[in-house]
């Protein structure tokens, strides 16, 4: 049997991947300048200086980890080259991160769309997103492109026409101490939020990956250093009356969660309002959205590298980790109506996020099998000791922050402990007939993969051998109408089965296992005794992909397929809607040697 290892190709350019940087870390503007403010009061420049000197420190550091993971740099991956327990503690942090992302995206949406209460509404969305998860992630580049550039420009705009109110901004010394101080900083550290996105795609990146990576950080880091601190000039600017809606004594709250909104009023006017804030609430949708698959994510690599139960790597007919959705999106949900404040989200959000970055950060610099110069080594392990002491002063302050995380940590570790005793169950039941004798192995037992007839390589009449692929799910109609087709025409048959995986990679999450996939080796194992019994040549492919029409199209003049059988899809209209036709994809790109035989 053959296994076609089905890794996405590199196509991930870098004005995509900056997008989709743009999209979740970029969007954490929109709720930090309104906690700078509501914490810092008429200082909030001070820390948010303070806060971009730290991002350009970040997203430095990030372009290493990307080049030095090519393959998937994200805190999981990263982590577990230490050691599976550091990547399973780093990829719970993340899980923690993604939750409340989803959480407080979605909500502070809603603020900018001014519906209330906004935290129903983002049940709703939430619901409405996992409905449309449970058809997989679609190719969003071009939008998220789209989307990412809107939003830049509207921010520009508001930037521009702020520009002439900034003599009259009034910008206060920071005051009380440096504790104090400390503690402020920590509260909009939010704004490094997202930045993990940018090192889970490495392993679809463009090549040279360095270069993506870089070229994709850069004007992302640049435009939010610099545009927040503008913005929060801009913001202080603002009289007290208008941001307190005519009342001064609640100008640090009234705008809180949809600052960016008030600033286009107040200096564009409320029509750009209404037309930015919808832009902005639909970039904030969006990172609820990807947050949300990023959950999907990272539970199937967890559960495909068997640190969580097996169970959580079962997928649907789409391809998508049904049990791992459904956690995706009631979790959050949970989240949202105990915690419905936007502040309060901050606080859990700090957690997870600082959390995962020190570890990346602290692993990397530690991983002495890793080629880093002193001088990056020295940087990566002062930006992970910065973080640590941020994570433990947030831990101090926000000890409800320490029990989210804590809680998802050990729910997380707990399921860690009944997946490997599940495991090592599956491994006793698979290998006991090697300790006992007698005792019968249960794994299906293919035959050999060519029955003895003599056909592999000539036909009867000894001209060259007609080759015919059959893509299947497992119809029995349709394998039996390839297998008279081989016989007929004297031909070698390859039985191809893909299985749709609809995950986002956070590294190297497609590796082909048939062991694992017991639907296939079942259908491989009737194909090939149907096959012996009629001394047909049969040859099982499996692999594991996204997109199965390109899987198709690349294994047919990969064995210069002569004719290709593919059966009529009974799924309906909705189906090809959100997954295409695949069909109509393999006939549009089939080479012209390949004539294409459809059974309905």
């Amino acid at each position: 049997m053959e296994l076609i290892e089905g890794r996405r190709p590199r196509e991930l350019r870098w004005y995509h991947a900056g997008a989709m940087l743009f999209g979740d870390w970029g969007t954490s503007r929109l709720y930090v300048l309104g906690l700078c403010f509501f914490y810092a009061r008429h200082a909030s420049v001070w820390y948010m200086l303070a806060m971009s000197a730290l991002l350009l420190g970040i997203g430095w550091a990030y372009q290493v980890i990307c080049r030095l993971h090519p393959d998937g740099g994200g805190v999981y991956s990263s982590a577990r080259q230490r050691h599976p327990l550091l990547g399973m503690l780093g990829g719970l942090l993340l899980f923690a991160d993604y939750t409340v992302t989803a959480a407080v995206s979605l909500v502070d949406a809603f603020h900018y769309l001014q519906l209330s209460p906004p935290h129903w509404w983002a049940v709703g969305c939430l619901v409405l997103l996992g409905l449309l998860n449970l058809f997989g992630p679609r190719k969003s580049g071009n939008g998220a492109v789209g989307v990412a550039v809107g939003a830049i420009v509207l921010t520009l705009i508001i930037t521009l026409a702020a520009l002439p109110a900034f003599a009259q901004v009034h910008v206060q010394p920071p005051e009380e101490g440096p504790v104090q101080w400390w503690m402020h900083f920590t509260s909009i550290i939010l704004a490094i939020s997202g930045v993990e996105t940018i090192a889970n795609l490495t392993g679809i990146m463009v090549a040279p990956v360095e270069r993506t990576a870089r070229r994709a950080i850069l004007p992302v880091l640049l435009e939010i250093a610099l545009l927040n601190v503008i913005l929060c000039v801009a913001m202080q600017a603002v009289p007290l009356e208008v941001l307190g809606n005519g009342d001064p004594s609640q100008a640090y709250l009234a705008h809180r969660d949809d600052m960016l909104r008030l600033l286009a009023e107040y200096y564009v006017g409320p029509i750009f309002a209404f037309v930015a804030s919808t832009v902005f609430a639909f970039v904030l949708i969006s990172a609820g959205n990807t947050a949300v698959a990023g959950l999907i994510s990272i539970q199937y690599m967890m559960a495909r590298d068997r640190e969580l139960p097996p169970v959580f790597a079962g997928l649907n007919a789409f391809g998508v980790p049904v049990v791992a959705l459904l956690l995706a999106t009631l979790l959050p949900m949970v989240i949202v109506l105990l915690v419905p404040d936007m502040a309060g989200l901050a606080d859990l959000y700090a957690m997870g996020v600082v959390g995962a970055v020190t570890i990346n950060l602290l692993t990397t610099a530690t991983n002495f099998h890793l080629i880093i110069s002193r001088r990056e080594r020295a940087g990566l392990m002062l930006l992970g000791v910065l973080m640590a002491l941020i994570a433990a002063t947030i831990a101090w302050e926000k000890p409800h922050a320490l029990v989210f995380a804590g809680v998802i940590t050990l729910g997380g570790f707990a399921l860690r402990a009944v997946g490997k005793a599940r495991y090592l169950h599956q491994w006793w039941q698979r290998y006991r007939h090697v300790l006992l004798p007698h005792a019968i192995p249960p794994e299906l037992k293919l035959p050999s993969v060519h029955p003895a007839s003599g056909l592999a390589a000539k036909s009867l009449k000894g001209g060259p051998m007609l080759r015919i692929l059959v893509a299947t799910r497992g119809g029995s109609r349709l394998l039996q109408f390839a297998l008279e087709e081989a016989r007929n025409r004297q031909a070698e048959l390859f039985v191809l089965f893909v299985r749709q995986l609809a995950v986002i990679p956070m590294g190297s999450v497609t590796v082909a296992n048939i062991k694992d996939d017991e639907e296939a080796r079942l259908i491989f194992q009737q194909a090939l005794q149907a096959a012996a019994e009629i001394q047909v040549p049969l040859r099982p492919l499996y692999a594991v992909g996204n997109d199965v029409a390109e899987i198709i199209l690349e294994l047919t003049v990969t064995y210069g397929v002569d004719l290709l059988i593919m059966g009529i899809s009974q799924r309906g209209r909705f189906w090809r809607l959100m997954k295409g036709d695949v069909i109509q994809q393999v006939a549009q790109y089939l080479p012209e040697r390949t004539t294409l035989l459809i059974h309905a």
